[in-house]
């Protein structure tokens, strides 16, 4: 049992360094990326950020050895306290102070999360469900959330950058990352329950290739989630929205209320309310999100060097604004 907490707790440190890394270098990127599959190629030039895809695949081993000796409930409330890892990183790094009443909500995400976690887990699925799983009604679950993280990221990019905006990113990406778990569910059942058990059954399956295009999706939307420099708005959506969306698949689609129950699913459902008002709660506490240091203009650039008294003349006599005439002489974009 002690293996399987400590597996857990390392495995949420290195999932909340992971993303706290992710965002800070994401939050870099210009925004004429988002959402595209260039923001990957772009972040995949920066080693800090391939430490934080090192960090997440580390702490998915960690994760995988805990749940393959411990009991689920355990296991994932000790691994959501990932999101007080990351909101500790970017606190420290930001330097600037987090009222008292973030720290209380960003708290109750956690405490809902794992109350989500503990009241809706049960026993394992009989052997004759796992080829249901697999079938029709995983594809069915699996593409309601793709659908809805499309539309949901479609609204994001439309929006003006804020709060919303990170907001409906966030949302997307925590419904993207449950596809690719129902899609992962549903190959692992495959192998296990198909027909032949064996390499063939899955080349065969058609949930080995949905889980390439969810799990693209997930990293793309994830990390244009990131780069809306609202890190205490997407990280704790992403962390609540992926677990109760999971299960919310289980229950609409996959037939798990009848082992739930129903005592347990209307005190879920209360739990998910309660963390819903406590992501709200936190996204109006937390101050302003901001762009690292080097996504900023230096003073040591050409539209720096201008005499002061040349700038106005510029923006006002091209029509121009200050602020975006120095956009358009900065890349926002440094490697």
């Amino acid at each position: 049992m002690v293996i399987v907490i400590l597996c857990a707790l390392l495995s949420a440190v290195l999932y909340g360094t992971g993303a706290a890394l992710e965002q800070y270098q994401a939050a870099a990127a210009p925004d004429s990326a988002a959402g595209r599959p260039r923001l990957l190629a772009l972040l995949a030039r920066r080693p800090a950020w391939l430490l934080g895809i090192t960090a997440q695949i580390g702490g998915f081993a960690a994760h995988a050895v805990a749940l393959r000796g411990g009991s689920l409930t355990v296991v994932q409330m000790l691994v959501a306290a990932e999101l007080v890892v990351s909101v500790g990183i970017i606190r420290v790094r930001s330097g600037r102070p987090l009222p008292r009443s973030a720290w209380a909500a960003g708290a109750a995400v956690v405490a809902g999360i794992a109350g989500f976690l503990a009241l809706t887990a049960h026993g394992p699925a009989a052997a004759g469900e796992g080829a249901r799983l697999a079938g029709h009604a995983a594809a069915l679950g699996a593409a309601a959330s793709a659908v809805a993280a499309a539309v949901l990221a479609v609204a994001g990019l439309s929006t003006a950058p804020g709060r919303t905006r990170a907001l409906l990113l966030a949302a997307a990406a925590g419904l993207a990352d449950a596809c690719a778990a129902v899609v992962t569910m549903a190959l692992a059942r495959t192998a296990g329950h198909g027909p032949g058990h064996g390499l063939g059954a899955v080349l065969g399956s058609w949930p080995l290739y949905a889980l390439v295009a969810a799990g693209l999706g997930s990293v793309l939307l994830t990390q244009t989630a990131y780069q809306a420099a609202r890190p205490l708005v997407s990280l704790p959506v992403i962390a609540a929205v992926n677990p109760m969306a999971s299960v919310a698949i289980g229950l609409d689609f996959l037939g798990d209320t009848g082992r739930l129950g129903a005592g347990r699913t209307i005190g879920a459902g209360l739990v998910a309310l309660a963390t819903a008002a406590a992501l709200v709660v936190l996204a109006r506490r937390t101050p302003d999100g901001h762009r690292p240091a080097a996504a900023r203009p230096s003073a040591s650039r050409p539209s720096a060097a201008r005499p002061a008294a040349a700038r106005p003349a510029l923006a006002g006599g091209a029509g121009l604004p200050r602020g975006r005439f120095r956009r358009a002489v900065v890349p926002p974009w440094q490697s």
